[in-house]
């Protein structure tokens, strides 16, 4: 049998690589769909809601303007419809993670921290927050996104921070191209046998009393992180708080 000359293997090899292409396309265009399928479930969800407070406190004040409680109701629409606000930013912003072309630059994530925590103390003073922050956090990725990531990972520090300052430690370490960044705090911490739900849009761990926001925070962040060709996972335990560990990869 004669050997394969050079021109087959290297069809061959580029046949391959063209086989291959379609199913990595395929598995991105599953991973889409899936996202935008949990998006549309959240937003017919958590978006009638207010919808639904609102028609209903209307109602009652069309009914007898002035009745007493009329200035409560009319109170209740304004919240219900700024926590609509809330979540047409948030989804804007999800959505807009994706679509961005990248800026890659050098980026030390401890400066930005220390931005990110003092443009949110500057903002809504309580509770205080107390940052320890490492040296040596660098990484190259988009400044822009990666001070989305930030915000939205120390805003949910404060959020859950119970009694008290919002303790937050920023730590990490370099390996060859990689950096893994740790964002620790000491709040109320979360059952990690409801872990899986964190990073999807729209899904909570705690009530509106404990703090809860929007639900849309950490997918956010998630989505910047994947971006930097990473990832976030956390570990906690309920009154201990709780630690995000945070992959970031050099972009090119």
């Amino acid at each position: 049998m004669q050997p394969s000359s050079p021109g087959a293997t290297e069809a061959g090899a580029s046949a391959a690589a063209t086989d291959a292409a379609p199913d990595h396309a395929a598995v991105e265009l599953q991973a889409v769909h899936a996202r935008l399928e949990a998006l549309a479930r959240g937003m017919s969800h958590d978006l009638r809601a207010p919808l639904r407070a609102i028609e209903g406190f209307a109602r009652q004040v069309a009914r007898d303007p002035a009745a007493p409680e009329a200035q409560a109701q009319l109170e209740r629409i304004r919240q219900a419809a700024a926590r609509m606000g809330g979540l047409i930013d948030g989804l804007v912003e999800l959505m807009r993670i994706d679509g961005l072309p990248l800026r890659p630059g050098p980026v030390d994530l401890g400066l930005l921290a220390e931005w990110v925590a003092a443009e949110l103390q500057d903002a809504q003073p309580a509770p205080p927050l107390q940052l320890e922050v490492q040296d040596g956090l660098g990484v190259t990725g988009d400044e822009r996104l990666l001070k989305t990531l930030l915000q939205q990972v120390l805003r949910n520090a404060r959020q859950f921070a119970g009694d008290g300052p919002a303790r937050v430690e920023v730590g990490g370490e370099r390996e060859g191209d990689t950096l893994r960044l740790r964002v620790r705090d000491h709040g109320i911490g979360f059952d990690m046998a409801h872990a899986g739900k964190l990073f999807q849009p729209f899904q909570r761990l705690h009530g509106r009393d404990e703090g809860a926001g929007d639900g849309l925070g950490l997918a956010i962040a998630q989505r910047v992180a994947v971006r930097h060709r990473g990832g976030i996972e956390a570990e906690a335990r309920p009154g201990e708080g709780a630690t995000f560990h945070v992959v970031l990869r050099d972009l090119q």
